[in-house]
């Protein structure tokens, strides 16, 4: 079951949204970066430039065998809390998580992060604090219950984690719709949430509107970690995230390639 806000629109309701479709990829295009040189936000944990062909807004066309490719992602940044492990992020002096810290194009885990098992899906997330279904979005992924929605105690950071899935969320409204997220408003984000994975801001969407329609959150898109390829891109909180991130997309890395 998936829910959705569209600003405007008192209460929750139900939506489905398709993903972005994708060109076929460039032949002549250029493989990934994988030398020195690169500035030290762009580097991974074990000295590994980010990539920096083909990088866009496009996620795959589907996860199915015929599906073109999606572009890679840029390496964003947020202001915030970024999480080495599946506890609970300590608000206090904020810092810089880069994209670039969950690449991990070897497949040999990133150090610090998750324990070292290597990283397959970076599952991205954008909320607000006055948006309902992206607390309880939240709710799910931390394994909190804020909301009271959380009953059977589902906890996706803590339960995917041990499979090679990192979440990264960005707030981008605080209270107010339209307003953009403050430190304050992600301190207290992470103190009703209780978030175990890494949390920043994203004040009015300033960097991933790009991606989706504003009139619509929470948003959420799942990145293959060995080339920073999108593969899916939608909006809507699908209370069986845990199972589609496990039926689906770690199905298909397992199975496919990494983008070059």
């Amino acid at each position: 079951m998936k829910h959705v806000v569209f600003l405007g629109v008192a209460g929750v309701v139900s939506s489905l949204v398709a993903c972005s479709s994708a060109p076929p990829p460039d032949p002549g295009q250029q493989p990934p970066a994988q030398t020195t040189g690169c500035s030290a936000a762009d580097t991974n944990g074990y000295g590994t430039c980010y990539p920096t062909s083909d990088v866009g807004t496009k996620s795959r066309t589907s996860l199915g065998s015929n599906g073109l490719a999606g572009n890679r992602i840029a390496n964003y940044a947020f202001t915030g809390y970024p999480a080495t492990d599946v506890t609970q992020v300590t608000a206090g002096t904020t810092s810089t998580i880069h994209l670039a810290q969950y690449y991990d194009p070897d497949q040999k885990g990133v150090p610090g992060i998750i324990g070292g098992v290597p990283i397959k899906v970076i599952h991205l997330t954008v909320a607000a604090r006055w948006c309902q279904p992206c607390n309880e979005e939240t709710d799910f992924i931390a394994g909190a219950n804020a909301t009271g929605y959380n009953t059977g105690n589902a906890s996706f950071a803590s339960e995917l984690a041990p499979l090679g899935v990192v979440f990264v969320q960005a707030l981008d409204d605080g209270t107010t719709v339209g307003t953009g997220a403050t430190v304050t408003d992600l301190n207290a984000w992470i103190g009703e949430h209780k978030n175990d994975f890494s949390t920043g801001l994203d004040p009015s969407n300033a960097q991933l509107g790009v991606f989706f329609d504003a009139a619509a959150i929470p948003f959420n898109m799942n990145i293959d970690a060995r080339s920073m390829e999108i593969l899916t891109a939608d909006v809507g909180f699908d209370t069986a995230m845990d199972n589609t991130i496990k039926s689906q997309v770690l199905p298909w890395i397992n199975s496919h390639p990494a983008k070059q």
